[in-house]
């Protein structure tokens, strides 16, 4: 079973950035490659395939290519008369959708708006085409249950870890043929795989907490978990960090736990209002940063604008052993 670091552990191989300057120009010793849209996204590009995720692997170890996936199982093909009306045993929808549970499951685990959910999914049209298909790959699709329609946000959200549900989309709430711009009927067979907990945004994003302290020219901390030991993050350290980010209408805009990795941050080479941000921090501490725009000069998958991260740091390195000149990266 695929799992998402936020709901056991983020003890994965860590990705390890070089520079966050103001170009945001980056490189990382594991990327994620974009999947295809599906076609139940608002949003382009909003499925990514999951990184492979490698328990208790030092930053920059090399570690054996896991074994390949085998391929999913997919749901027995619907009938003729499946594909065309719902059963009499299908659940409507509020919204007109219906579906008809396929493969149980004792998880009581339901993904909320801001999760992240891991599906294989078939669909067909009324008459059997395919529009869209990942059982035939090893690796299911991830995509943010906000991105989805409004009607697939309903159907999935009442999805369990582990279940297969076949659903029937009426043309109303389904997305347009991208050959004809015509919306037509479909029917998904669905596999909840897992579900990415995303951290929930601080109370206050539009400003920062009253209890938040000033520690450079637009840049404000508070500390909601202490950390341990006496070491204390500076600039000369490389900080391995799990981190989310929101722009100050709480929407989330990037997280360390997407792709089951935390970062490695050479501190003297990062975004200067980032680098406020985790300096100072202790081992395990959970900290709440805001940005404003004005200082905002750049952060890997985030805008411009005012950014508000929740950052809980990992371990410490020496920066200039991790990341010495000329030599070549970890990949």
């Amino acid at each position: 079973m695929v799992r998402f670091p936020s709901m056991r552990t983020l003890l994965f191989r860590p990705r390890i950035l070089s520079r966050l300057t103001l170009g945001c120009a980056l490189w990382s010793c594991a990327g994620v490659s974009l999947d295809a849209t599906p076609v139940f996204s608002q949003t382009p590009s909003a499925a990514q395939p999951l990184a492979p995720l490698t328990p208790g692997a030092a930053p920059g170890a090399t570690t054996a290519a896991p074994a390949p996936r085998p391929l999913p199982t997919p749901p027995p093909e619907p009938t003729a008369q499946d594909l065309a009306t719902p059963p009499a045993g299908a659940t409507r929808l509020p919204s007109g959708v219906s579906t008809l549970q396929l493969r149980a499951s004792k998880s009581k685990e339901s993904p909320r708006p801001e999760d992240f959910i891991a599906i294989f999914a078939l669909g067909r049209r009324s008459d059997g085409t395919v529009v869209q298909n990942t059982f035939v790959t090893p690796e299911p699709s991830k995509v943010q249950m906000s991105k989805l329609f409004p009607s697939w946000q309903e159907a999935l959200g009442a999805m369990v870890v582990g279940e297969q549900r076949r659903f029937w989309f009426p043309a109303s709430v389904a997305p347009k043929n991208p050959k004809t711009g015509v919306q037509e009927a479909v029917v998904f067979d669905i596999e909840l795989v897992a579900i990415g907990r995303m951290p929930t945004p601080p109370s206050s994003v539009a400003a920062p907490d009253p209890k938040a302290k000033q520690v450079g020219l637009g840049t404000s901390i508070l500390t909601v978990s202490a950390g341990k030991g006496e070491a204390t993050a500076t600039r000369r350290d490389a900080a391995l960090i799990r981190f989310t980010v929101w722009n100050d209408h709480g929407q989330m805009q990037t997280s360390s736990q997407l792709d089951g990795r935390e970062t490695l941050f050479p501190l003297d080479r990062v975004m200067g209002a980032f680098a406020d941000c985790i300096v100072g921090m202790k081992i395990g501490e959970v900290r709440h940063c805001w940005i404003s725009a004005a200082a905002n000069e750049g952060f890997p998958g985030a805008p411009r604008g005012a950014l508000v991260i929740e950052a809980e740091l990992k371990s410490l390195a020496d920066a200039a052993k991790v990341f010495t000149p000329g030599v070549q990266k970890p990949k």
